[in-house]
């Protein structure tokens, strides 16, 4: 009897946020980050996805733009309304901004890029920001077991783990200044009810070890700056 080999449609399109949570979850998350730009008049979204952020700024009354390479992802901001978001690869978005933002938003981005391009990724922020601007850049946190067993693997785009000390450094070797760093779950309302005694439990036992999938890094361009590295 020969083998009969079911194949799937390899054209078959996968959406980019099957596994990556919902709106009102990732809407969470990213509320936390809010008051880093609640001075900034024009806010860079890298890696906007469907716009989340974006809408977040825009409510406050913060001019953003948004950028990703995705094209579900820019449908999506522009069915919302969010029409200053441009289809581009980052890297070479930022390539030609010098000093025309006052923050830049980088969430769950540098995970797709390996540690030269994510260097130069956090370069070319540098050079982007306007003297005292910030940039905040989320990424899964590795210490986090669930993240580093599982979820992580979930999207097969993603590249490598950029730890909180690893940023810490790159950040402080790229000229940021009053960096802070940490993790966070994101929200409560990410855990099912009924599992939230063994989450608990589970804090209990593994501490920083589980619970909290999310590493942040915030940097500051100093006031009076002088440009490091080669660009």
């Amino acid at each position: 009897m020969g083998l009969v080999i079911m194949t799937a449609n390899l054209h078959q399109p996968v959406s980019l946020y099957e596994f990556g949570g919902s709106e009102e979850l990732v809407r969470r998350i990213c509320h936390r980050f809010l008051p880093q730009f609640q001075s900034c008049k024009h806010v860079l979204d890298l890696g906007c996805g469907r716009g989340t952020f974006l809408e977040l700024l825009k409510e406050k009354g913060i001019y953003a733009t948004g950028v990703d390479n995705a094209q579900e992802a820019v449908d999506a901001c522009r069915a919302k309304g969010l029409l200053t978001v441009v289809k581009d690869d980052i890297l070479s978005f930022l390539s030609d901004k010098v000093d025309a933002y006052d923050g830049i938003f980088c969430s769950h981005v540098i995970e797709h890029l390996k540690y030269e391009d994510g260097l130069r990724l956090l370069q070319l922020c540098y050079r982007a920001l306007r003297a005292g601007g910030t940039l905040v850049a989320v990424t899964p946190n590795c210490s986090d077991l669930q993240v580093l067993g599982e979820i992580f693997w979930l999207d097969p785009t993603h590249v490598r783990f950029y730890p909180q000390a690893l940023l810490e450094r790159m950040a402080a070797l790229l000229g940021y200044e009053r960096i802070k760093s940490g993790s966070m779950l994101g929200s409560w309302r990410a855990i099912p009810r009924r599992t939230i005694p063994l989450y608990l439990l589970r804090r209990l036992l593994l501490g920083k070890y589980y619970g909290k999938r999310n590493t942040y890094l915030v940097g500051h361009k100093p006031s009076l700056s002088v440009m490091t590295g080669n660009f």
